[in-house]
C-alpha cells in the first residue's frame, strides 16, 4: 500500500513519525476520514471543508492547501487501485521541546487501505447499540484523541453491539464513530448540538427533506427511547445502519423500519450513481 507523509510518497513500513510527535504523547491531531464510490472520494469538498474547521478550532495551520490535497487524494487512489478505498486524512502536532506546545512543524498524513465491508446482516436484520456515559470535549473537532472511544467500543464489543452511543445529562448525543437517528411518530428525529456534524448526516437529513419525510433536528432524550419506533446509525463506512436494539431495549420488536429501509435505498443509489 502507498500512503503520502508530509512530501513524498512511502509504503505501510516507512509510514513512520517521531514518538516524540504530540499526537502521539498527547493525542494532540485532527483527522477527517472518507471512502470511495466508483473509485471517487465521496463528497471530498465537505470532508475537507471539516478537516480545515477541526484545524482552525485547535488554532493550527493546514500544511496542505485543499487543492494540493485533492491532488493527493487522488493520486493514492490511482496507485493503490484498490476496488473501494478508505482514506484517512492527518495532521499531527509534530514534535515539541517541552512535550506540550506545539512548534507548528506539523506532520501531514494521508492513509489509503481497502474500504471496510460489514456483514450484509447488520443491514438486512439490524444492530446493536449500547449507551455509554461521556460528553465530548471540542464536539466539532475530529480529534486524534479517541481515549474513551476506545473504551467505549470495547465495552460495546463485549456486549455484542456494534457501536456506543455517548449520553450526558440524560441526552442522547452521537456514536463514538457516527451520528445517531431515531423515528418518532413518523417523524425522525437526530440531536444537532454538541455533536461532529458528519457528512453522511447531512446527506440524509438532505435525502429525508428531498423524500418529503419528516425530520427534526433536536435534543434526544434517554427517556424517548420506549417510543422508537426505528433507529439508525450514519458513518463514513457504514452508509445507514439500522438498529434494533439500544442496551437491551428493543426497537419496533427487533425488525428494520419502512423509513430506515427508504433512505437505505435512496442513499444506496446514490451512491451506486456518484
Amino acid at each position: 500500500m502507498f500512503h503520502y507523509l508530509n512530501n513524498q510518497w512511502v509504503k505501510t513500513d516507512d509510514l513512520k513519525i517521531s514518538a516524540f510527535d504530540l499526537a502521539i504523547v498527547r493525542g494532540f491531531g485532527v483527522f477527517d476520514f472518507l471512502r470511495t464510490y466508483n473509485k471517487k472520494p465521496f463528497l471530498l469538498e465537505e470532508h475537507l471543508d471539516r478537516f480545515f474547521n477541526s484545524l482552525k478550532i485547535l488554532e493550527m495551520k493546514s500544511v496542505k492547501t485543499k487543492k494540493e490535497i485533492k491532488k493527493i487524494v487522488e493520486e493514492g487512489i490511482m496507485k493503490n487501485n484498490f476496488p473501494e478505498t478508505n482514506i484517512k486524512i492527518i495532521q499531527t502536532g509534530g514534535e515539541s521541546d517541552d512535550g506540550i506546545s506545539p512548534k507548528g512543524k506539523y506532520n501531514f498524513i494521508v492513509m489509503f487501505t481497502p474500504a471496510i465491508t460489514y456483514p450484509k446482516s447488520y443491514f438486512q436484520n439490524g444492530t446493536k447499540v449500547i449507551t455509554y456515559p461521556f460528553f465530548r470535549f471540542f464536539p466539532r473537532v475530529k480529534s486524534l484523541n479517541y481515549l474513551v472511544g476506545v473504551l467505549a467500543v470495547k465495552k460495546a464489543k463485549k456486549q455484542k453491539a456494534v457501536e456506543a452511543l455517548y449520553v450526558d445529562d440524560k441526552k442522547i448525543y452521537e456514536g463514538v464513530t457516527s451520528n445517531f437517528f431515531a423515528v418518532i411518530e413518523e417523524k425522525i428525529v437526530t440531536p444537532k448540538d454538541n455533536i461532529l456534524i458528519g457528512i453522511t448526516r447531512q446527506i440524509v437529513i438532505k435525502l429525508a427533506k428531498k423524500l418529503d419525510l419528516k425530520i427534526e433536528e433536536r435534543p434526544l432524550f434517554l427517556k424517548e427511547i420506549p417510543y422508537f419506533s426505528e433507529a439508525f446509525i450514519t458513518s463514513s463506512t457504514r452508509g445507514i445502519m439500522p438498529v434494533v436494539a439500544i442496551d437491551n431495549q428493543k426497537i419496533n420488536g427487533g425488525k428494520l423500519g419502512k423509513i430506515t429501509k427508504i433512505l437505505m435505498k435512496e442513499f444506496k443509489n446514490l451512491t451506486k450513481n456518484y
